[in-house]
């Protein structure tokens, strides 16, 4: 009785950690496509900078901290990034077994369009 109810609790556990990590990654799909949309990194500065009302030399400082904080971001993820990458290819290989054929290349073209706007922006 006790191994089929840790059993049940372990299959419960595995099911939710897997819609959970399914769900994550469909909605990092759809939000930056959504963002990529809506604009990038200069826009949304822009945005902040006429909301706040700040000078030009409050601007340049803000920038420069912004860009300060991209590069120590990217620095700190840049060891990681080969296991991150790993796992976004996992999980994206385990939504495309879950999909129906007409889902799949609707998921494939969100792909593509994803790393089209990312090899855009990196120019």
């Amino acid at each position: 009785m006790q191994r089929s109810r840790s059993l049940a609790l372990m299959f419960l556990l595995g099911a939710l950690l897997v819609g959970g990590a399914l769900g994550f990654t469909a909605d990092r799909v759809l939000t930056s496509d959504r963002c990529a949309k809506s604009g990038d990194n200069r826009r949304s500065f822009a945005w902040l900078t006429e909301e706040l009302h700040l000078t030009p030399e409050q601007s340049a400082a803000v920038d420069s901290i912004v860009e300060r904080r991209h590069r120590e971001m990217r620095a700190v993820i840049a060891p990681v990034r080969p296991q991150m990458d790993a796992v976004r290819d996992t999980a994206r290989q385990q939504i495309r077994r879950v999909l129906t054929e007409s889902q799949r290349a609707r998921f494939d073209e969100l792909l593509a369009k994803k790393q089209s706007a990312k090899e855009t922006k990196s120019r």
